[in-house]
């Protein structure tokens, strides 16, 4: 996801009130209305509405002109927009304001992941990690795998997505990315071991494979001589992804056999 900022937040900055004459009855009214505006905020970021995700992101900072989630969802309405220099000023902002935001955290290293800043981005995902009570505790430790991966790290890469997995057994992404690494790494039986978890986890839940899994059960079908498992994955292959860079690999495999 791409964000944006600046001259916006001196707006709304500037348009705070902190009266008595306040339009919530009570302190829960308010932090429900924050939340609320917040979240409104983030969906319209996701829409690419950008002029109602700063109306509403505005109208949290009038609650609340210290909210650090606030301020990180700035920092992704910016990076939408491509201003990366505001992006990241906010998102600082938002973890000056409060280092316990593990999701305004996880926005942060996502943007570091996006400037290609790896190493600054595994260091922002770690810090999240450690939030045990985070919900979504699972996905970021996939993210560690990718930050390890793009270093190099391939061991680290393998024992985030074991941790992953721990967490979220039925972990799709964690799977399908632990499985690739150790075909990758000529550890096939291994790599089996976990693919055959992700298999059962897209038929139990009615999930469709991707054609990097067909090509992973094409790889791991060849390597242990099942040309009835190999013939099976490359006609799904052929029927869902006839254009994929998987099914071409394929093709080129097969011509060369």
């Amino acid at each position: 996801m791409k964000f944006f900022l600046i001259g916006f937040l001196a707006l709304i900055v500037s348009g705070c009130v902190t009266t008595t004459d306040s339009p919530f009855s009570n302190k829960a009214d308010e932090g429900k209305a924050l939340q609320n505006y917040i979240q409104l905020g983030l969906a319209y970021i996701q829409r690419n509405d950008f002029e109602k995700a700063r109306t509403n992101i505005g109208r949290a900072l009038e609650i609340d002109s210290d909210s650090s989630e606030a301020y990180a969802a700035l920092g992704l309405l910016y990076q939408q927009q491509a201003e990366n220099d505001l992006a990241e000023e906010h998102f600082k902002q938002a973890m000056s304001l409060d280092a316990n935001n593990t999701r305004g955290r996880t926005f942060y290293a996502s943007f570091l992941f996006r400037q290609e800043r790896y190493q600054e981005s595994l260091q922002q995902f770690e810090l999240a990690g450690r939030d045990t009570g985070y919900s979504r505790r699972a996905v970021i430790f996939i993210n560690i795998a990718q930050c390890h991966l793009k270093l190099g790290q391939n061991d680290q890469a393998v024992k985030a997505y074991e941790k992953a997995l721990a967490l979220d057994r039925v972990q799709p992404q964690a799977l399908i990315g632990i499985s690739q690494l150790l075909i990758q790494q000529g550890e096939f039986l291994k790599g089996q071991q976990y693919y055959n978890r992700m298999v059962n986890v897209i038929k139990s839940s009615g999930m469709t494979h991707s054609a990097k899994s067909l090509w992973l059960g094409i790889e791991l079908a060849r390597h242990f001589n099942d040309q009835s498992k190999e013939s099976s994955y490359a006609l799904l292959l052929k029927k869902l992804y006839p254009e994929s860079q998987e099914y071409q690999q394929y093709r080129a495999l097969k011509s060369n056999d």
